[in-house]
Parts: C-alpha cells; sequence; structure tokens
C-alpha cells in the first residue's frame, strides 16, 4: 500500500512499503513483493477459504520445497524486497523454520499470516526469527487471523469452534514470549456475518499493541466459489468497518477504500500451491507460466504486464479522487462483476457500487 502518511503514528506493515528502498525499487517498475502458498493443508477451520485449504490428508502440507523457495528468491534480480508467506497453515510444513531464516538471511522482509493455531513448540523460533531480522534491520511480522471475537458469530464462519479460543492463546503466548506487539498484525476476512461485531474485533487487536489489521473483504473464491449469498457483506458493513479502521490507524489509509492500494496491485504477484504465477492470490485464472515447469525469472519477465495488471480500469475507478493511488480491487471487479477491468463493485466511494452483488 504506497501511500504517503499523514501522522506520525508507527504501522509496520506499512510502513514497510514506505521504506525508501521498497519505494525506489518500486518505483523502477520492479516487483517488491511475492506471496507464497507454501502449502495447502491447514486446519484453521474457515469454512469460505479461498484458497480450499481444509484439514483434509489429501492437501499437501509441503507444496513448495525449500528448494523451490531458494529459485522463487531468485526474484531478487528484478528487484524483489518482501516475502509473504501463506498457507494453508504454514506452521506444519516441514520445512518452515529452515525456510523463513534462510529467507530472512538472504536479506528479505517477511510477512508470515498465520490461521493462528501455533504450536508451543514453535513459539521460541519465531521470536528467535524476529530477533535475527531485528538484528538485522529487517523485519519479520507475524499476522494472527481471527474472524470473531462473538462465540456464535465464530461459529457460523469457522468449522471448528473451539480454534477461537486457541487462537486467542497463540497470540498470548506470542506476546509472552517476548514477540513486540507492534510487529504482530490482526487478519480478519469481513463477511455478511463477521461484519455484525467486527469493529469490537479491531478494537481488541488494538488493544493488544498491534499497529494495523488487514482487513480481506470476502471473495467468492476457493470454498465459497459459489456461495456468494451466503458470505458477502454488505456495502454499509464495508464502509462502517473501514472507516472505524482508518479513525484508529489515519484518514489516509481511506485513499484506497478497502484495497490495499494501485501501487501495492501493480508491484505484487504470487505463487500458488500448484506453482502458478499469478498478480494476485484472488486472480488465480490469470497465470502466466508455473514454476514446476519454467524459470521464475523467466516467468516474470515474460509475463510483466499483465502481471503488474497494467489496466485501463471503466466507470468510476477511473475518475475517482483516489485514482493517482487506487484503481479498485481487480479481484473484486472479476470476482463480482465478471470484469477485471470494472469499477469495484465493493467499494464505498464508487457511487454505482450496489448494495450487494448477489
Amino acid at each position: 500500500m504506497f501511500i504517503k502518511k499523514h501522522n506520525d503514528r508507527s504501522n509496520p506493515p506499512i510502513d514497510l512499503f514506505l521504506r525508501k528502498d521498497i519505494v525506489t525499487s518500486m518505483n523502477k517498475g520492479n516487483f517488491v513483493s511475492v506471496a507464497v502458498e507454501i502449502n495447502e493443508r491447514c486446519a484453521g477451520g474457515c469454512l469460505y477459504c479461498y484458497a480450499s485449504s481444509a484439514e483434509d490428508e489429501s492437501l499437501r502440507a509441503d507444496n513448495i520445497s525449500l528448494e523451490k523457495l531458494k529459485e522463487i528468491l531468485e526474484l531478487k534480480k528484478l528487484g524483489l524486497k518482501v516475502v509473504h508467506f501463506y498457507g494453508g497453515d504454514q506452521l506444519i510444513h516441514p520445512q518452515i523454520k529452515k525456510m523463513l531464516f534462510y529467507t530472512i538471511n538472504e536479506g528479505f522482509d517477511i510477512l508470515l499470516p498465520l490461521a493462528g493455531l501455533i504450536p508451543e513448540s514453535k513459539v521460541d523460533w519465531l521470536v528467535e526469527a524476529q530477533n535475527l531480522a531485528r538484528s538485522k534491520k529487517q523485519e519479520f511480522l507475524i499476522g494472527i487471523h481471527i474472524d470473531s471475537l462473538d462465540q456464535e458469530i465464530y461459529n457460523k464462519t469457522n468449522a471448528y469452534p473451539k480454534s477461537l479460543q486457541s487462537k486467542i492463546e497463540s497470540y498470548q503466548a506470542l506476546l509472552d514470549a517476548g514477540f513486540p506487539s507492534d510487529k504482530i498484525y490482526g487478519c480478519t476476512t469481513l463477511t455478511k456475518q463477521t461484519g455484525e461485531k467486527m469493529i469490537e474485533l479491531l478494537d481488541w487487536f488494538y488493544s493488544k499493541g498491534t499497529k494495523h489489521v488487514a482487513i480481506n473483504t470476502f471473495k467468492p473464491l476457493g470454498l465459497s466459489r459459489d456461495q456468494g449469498a451466503k458470505w458477502e457483506p454488505t456495502l454499509a458493513q464495508i464502509e462502517k468497518v473501514f472507516r472505524h479502521l482508518g479513525k484508529i490507524e489515519g484518514k489516509h489509509m481511506l485513499m484506497v477504500g478497502n484495497t490495499d492500494g494501485k501501487y501495492a496491485c501493480q508491484s505484487h504477484i504470487a505463487i500458488t500451491t500448484n506453482g502458478n504465477v499469478v498478480p494476485c492470490l484472488f486472480l488465480r485464472d490469470f497465470s502466466e507460466g508455473n514454476i514446476f515447469e519454467e524459470n521464475i525469472v523467466d516467468i516474470v519477465k515474460k509475463g510483466k504486464k499483465k502481471l503488474k495488471l497494467d489496466i485501463k480500469v471503466k466507470g468510476k475507478c477511473a475518475s475517482c479522487i483516489s485514482k493517482m493511488v487506487c484503481y479498485g480491487c481487480r479481484a473484486s471487479a472479476y470476482l463480482y462483476a465478471g470484469d477485471i477491468s470494472a469499477s469495484d463493485p465493493k467499494c464505498f466511494f464508487n457511487p454505482d457500487a450496489p448494495e450487494r452483488c448477489f
């Protein structure tokens, strides 16, 4: 999210992408970050999971190996600075510790958005990884995914009701072990159900010391591909939640509505568990190649224009006051409106956006 801050409040997950070396690389047209889905098995229990992850023995815990990760990190030649490790449940990957420490030692910043279930045996070395990154003046940020503190709402969105308490305890275990509170960020998905009490969740995250909550507006994809009507939040819910976030994190955050911003989208690529290289993990139909079939650097060079989502948007997004930093969520346009170049139908700044699409 490359936007100018208008206050002095620290926000490590956002400030990272405002760092001079990263902005310089981005301004050269480089991809500065990559999101890598390292596995697909997960006990997080999200019933709507966009990646179709589940606690299923038929799903792999190690789709992307350490050796394949090393190949991916060759994107450093093209300006790569930041690695997002996605799952599945990344912590069940048999090589996850080696992958994280290798990535830090290679000079990359890391974001690790977890399902929130952290085994006690892994807490100490996660703190160790944070200390290593800090000693190198790099970032190692952990995300904790919780959709609601209201048990009744949580039960509607998660297959494992008892996991709510486990996630809360995992969060506290990290803090108790010395993981800096501002290096943990909240993760949540805004659905019709979770939107009922999401502001309470945001305030709880902030009370724990986090400086940022990453809110994913529900996308009809994966397990919920054909369940849009069940999960889609209303436009009013989206506006209420993001305006509250703006009050806490700064009004400048609203310049990009409920997206990560135009420059984030155009300087970011993703790799799915099956090896497809896509512009975004929510745009899984737009593969430019597969890392199990081609060299990643070659794929990115060849498909750069499409991977950058260099799209001429239509409608209100094209004339929005924030068009220099935002062009709407291209994934929402594609998944809700069926047109990747359409104006964002889930943006509350879009006067043509319906209250619901389904």
